[in-house]
């Protein structure tokens, strides 16, 4: 039987975790429900009507998943935990407790009466509803026609439209609307008649706070980091067998762009396992994966297989898809100094090079350049893409990152006048990359999981003595549209919901 605990965590840089039952119940208090705390807790102690685990330090794995039974709120990552017990700590809420217990203490779902209409008015262009609550919705008409969810307009089992644009007159009038068995019915103009549930409505609201949710569900705000950063960290064995853990994992890569996960076992093929728990490898012409082994020779393909410093980068910029997700799994180290991995919030730095240097954003974002990756390893390949360093969203947000010295083209489709402002633009932008970056050094069984469209990763060099043993990562690539599909699915399947 799964049970409810209370405890207080402090994290200090050491990454330590500590309990403190003293200050329970006040932090419970202060945020407003009862609390949980992490799972594979040793044998749990009473305190007044809390279960507590005091005196032992908790697992690095656990937690960065917080849920406050009660308030319907969650976040996730070190730096979201409340600031109680002492600063730098937080009350965290177990998530490797049954489905069951999870979901009691985790859904996040309207309260009662919520999505139920006690009427309705016909406008001029729209049809607005009142909610039990006394709450009120516009819906336009064409809306409402389009999206009829009747046997003859949509399939649910295909979740698709039957009903087409060929067929929709943007013009279309109610002649008649009522709010019948919980149900808003419309009785067209051409004599069809639609019904809509309130829940169904309320969830597609065009108020700014439900597009808002709407918007959090399709991507998880992200957290904009710097040289200040603490990679966040998930247990391998907890992501393989905890849905919770999973969750987590997917949280924190949308949220931070990086996530390290530890504690794997340094052999090949441990990402792949790991990869098909989310979805399924993205092939690429090296393959659905393969192994960065450190060569004595210079003469290789690619420079990852060499000591040579490789400077911030995306990966695969030259493919049209690139790999939406990077995953380094460290099978064996370089033993001396050097291999450590740089790693950069590109976002994070465009939006500051926006700010700072507004021409010089421009440049990057305005001007197109080549990258190119051609030779031989499964087949013969010529791969070439045309595109800005900087790629913005239709809300002009900064939405993507195309970086490589290594393997940016010399030909370059500028006037020649263009080429020193292009130049100079990339210069900067380089430098608030370097001095916003971070600086980790994997261990053998660890795995860095990159965004590949947002954080730029890089490689200091070393020395390719065999004496200190060759350097070896295995590699692969998964988009990120999966790791997103998998943060839903789970999000569903344990009730949880994230501001």
């Amino acid at each position: 039987m799964a049970h409810d605990y209370v405890t207080t965590v402090s994290r200090p840089r050491d990454n330590r975790a500590r309990t403190d039952p003293r200050r329970c119940k006040e932090c419970a208090k202060s945020l407003g429900g009862k609390l949980g705390a992490v799972g594979d807790l040793a044998t749990p102690v009473t305190y007044g009507n809390c279960v507590l685990e005091s005196e032992r330090r908790i697992k690095r794995d656990r937690p960065a998943l917080a849920i406050v039974e009660g308030s319907g709120e969650a976040w996730g990552g070190r730096r979201a935990f409340p600031e109680c017990c002492g600063g730098g700590g937080g009350v965290v809420r177990c998530v490797a407790t049954t489905l069951t217990r999870r979901q009691e203490a985790t859904r996040v779902m309207p309260g009662a009466g919520a999505g139920e209409l006690s009427g309705c008015v016909n406008g001029v262009r729209e049809v607005e509803v009142q909610w039990g609550d006394g709450g009120r919705s516009s819906y336009p008409h064409v809306w409402l026609r389009e999206n009829c969810q009747c046997s003859q307009c949509f399939n649910p089992s295909a979740i698709a439209r039957l009903f087409l644009m060929e067929d929709l007159s943007i013009d279309i009038q109610p002649k008649h609307v009522e709010v019948a068995g919980g149900d808003l019915v419309v009785v067209w103009d051409d004599g069809h008649t639609s019904r809509f549930s309130g829940p169904w409505l309320l969830q597609r609201s065009f108020t700014p706070e439900a597009r808002e949710e709407q918007r959090s569900r399709y991507k998880l705000p992200m957290v904009p980091w710097g040289s200040d950063l603490d990679v966040p960290l998930v247990g391998y064995r907890a992501a393989m067998e905890e849905d919770a853990a999973l969750l987590e994992w997917a949280v924190l890569m949308e949220r931070y762009g990086v996530v390290q996960v530890h504690s794997a076992p340094p052999q090949v093929g441990v990402i792949n396992r790991f990869i098909e728990r989310v979805a399924f490898i993205k092939p690429t012409h090296y393959g659905r994966d393969y192994d960065l082994i450190t060569h004595l020779s210079r003469s290789t393909i690619n420079l990852a297989y060499t000591g040579s410093k490789l400077g911030l980068h995306t990966d695969l910029p030259y493919c049209q898809d690139a790999p939406g997700t990077t995953w380094l799994h460290c099978i064996r180290q370089h033993e001396g100094q050097g291999g450590d991995n740089d790693l950069s919030d590109g976002v994070a730095a465009a939006e500051e090079l926006r700010q700072r240097y507004p021409h010089h954003f421009n440049a990057l974002v305005t001007m197109p350049i080549y990258f190119q990756d051609k030779g031989y390893h499964l087949y013969q390949f010529d791969k070439i893409a045309r595109r800005a360093t900087i790629a913005l969203a239709s809300t002009g947000e900064v939405e993507q990152i195309y970086l490589s010295s290594q393997s940016r083209d010399s030909l370059m489709d500028l006037d020649s006048d263009q080429v020193y402002r292009f130049y100079a633009a990339l210069k900067v932008f380089g430098d608030i990359l370097r001095e916003r970056s971070v600086r980790v050094k994997m261990k053998p069984g660890e795995i860095l999981v990159i965004d590949n469209t947002r954080v730029l990763h890089g490689r200091q060099p070393f020395q390719t003595s065999m004496s200190s043993g060759t350097r070896h990562v295995h590699n692969s690539y998964v988009d990120m549209d999966e790791v997103r599909s998998k943060r839903r699915v789970l999000q569903d399947k344990l009730g949880v919901s994230f501001p």
